[in-house]
């Protein structure tokens, strides 16, 4: 009977502190995951533009197939991550008619982008997103002159994700994008050269530093 007792006094002090640790880290993960972290995510896709309706791009331009893009996340809270890219594709005049003597039209874009990351399983997530940013179009002449106008972009897309290991996930993504520049010319023309709906296309890989 003694050496019992004198078992269990061994013994249950260690249990004890167990007990004590498991829930300090338990708390602290629930702690962590309430908060914002800083979760680096780096982002690095080939994208194709289709550009919709009756205007400049639609009608005067045929995207290349492939433009490129990047964009790094940093922050994230509980599901929420917030990101910031760059963007560029190049276009090819296909109706100088309606677009002048342009060689080539330049897209660039720089945007901010607030997405949700939905866990499907292990290794498959949706991440639908929002995001703003500002655009600019540049056109380069034949003679090897150029002119630049700006806009503003509107985002609203998702990305489907497919996790490889622990830090590589490869990814398609498609957004709708809505432009508004402000290109001062003939009030009959103004939307023609103002709006633009586009759909864009993504495939690409990310880089996760740490685990998200």
């Amino acid at each position: 009977m003694k050496k019992i007792v004198l078992f269990v006094l061994i013994v249950l002090p260690y249990i004890l502190f167990a007990q004590e640790e498991d829930t300090k880290i338990e708390n602290n993960e629930i702690k962590n995951s309430e908060g914002f972290s800083f979760k680096p995510q780096f982002y690095f896709y080939a994208n194709h533009h289709i550009n919709h309706g009756n205007n400049f791009l639609s009608d005067g331009h045929d995207a290349s197939f492939v433009g490129l893009g990047l964009q790094l996340n940093l922050l994230k809270f509980q599901k929420f991550k917030f990101g910031l890219g760059w963007e560029y594709h190049n276009y090819d005049v296909i109706n100088p008619g309606t677009i002048g003597n342009i060689d080539n039209t330049f897209h660039t874009s720089i945007f901010g982008r607030f997405q949700y990351q939905w866990d499907l399983s292990n290794r498959w997530s949706l991440e639908p997103y929002v995001g703003i940013g500002a655009t600019k179009i540049q056109q380069k002449y034949d003679d090897s002159d150029s002119d630049s106008f700006y806009g503003m972009n509107l985002y609203v897309g998702f990305n489907i994700i497919f996790k490889l290991i622990d830090h590589i996930s490869f990814f398609t993504g498609f957004n709708y994008n809505n432009i508004r520049f402000n290109v001062n010319t003939n009030k009959n023309w103004e939307d023609y050269f103002n709006k633009i709906n586009q759909t864009q296309i993504q495939l690409g890989i990310i880089v996760s530093i740490g685990k998200n």
